[in-house]
């Protein structure tokens, strides 16, 4: 539907997706230019229709057996109706790929090592002393050990400004990180 992608048994490939839950609709967001975590706050405070989570490039509703033909026809009006009213030009969003760590020291190495605290936007090229983690999905974007690239601050920026749960810093606005000292 527009913009949207749901995710569905057409994946499976045999080789890295064996199946596929009916009962979770997982939909891409990022083709209307809103990141899901915009679409999960819209839903929850425009249509007031709670689904279980948005991040950077989804949304996650479950369907149960509690649920009637109404409720997914009103959750896929309040979808049409985002596109319709919120759509955006996709330029500079992130696409939520992988970024492979680039892990310099072990993590207990660098969680017991000696610590300083640096702005977020100042941390590129130190190393990580601290996880840093959206919830959800709660996979670490960052972990002890781990040197953090451009690339790393800029995905750590972007979420915290989609206004994406951050987990794991010592500073709960993760304005600043901790990072190993010299």
């Amino acid at each position: 539907m527009g913009g949207y992608y749901a995710y569905g048994r057409d994946l499976i490939n045999g080789t890295s997706i064996f199946d596929y839950d009916v009962t979770k609709l997982s939909v891409y967001t990022l083709g209307n230019g809103l990141a899901g975590i915009e679409v999960y706050d819209l839903l929850r405070d425009e249509y007031d229709i709670q689904i279980e989570f948005g991040d950077i490039c989804n949304i996650l509703a479950y369907i149960s057996i509690g649920d009637r033909i109404q409720d997914i026809e009103r959750l896929v009006g309040a979808l049409a109706d985002v596109e319709r009213l919120y759509k955006k030009d996709r330029t500079g969003m992130l696409s939520g790929e992988y970024i492979a760590p680039k892990v310099v020291i072990s993590p207990q190495k660098a969680f017991y090592s000696k610590k300083v605290s640096v702005p977020v936007k100042e941390s590129a090229g130190k190393i990580s002393g601290e996880f840093v983690m959206c919830y959800p999905p709660g996979i670490p974007i960052l972990a002890p050990g781990e040197m953090i690239t451009e690339e790393i601050v800029e995905y750590i920026v972007y979420a915290r400004e989609k206004g994406c749960s951050m987990q794991g810093t010592e500073d709960p606005a993760v304005e600043n990180l901790m990072v190993l000292t010299e």
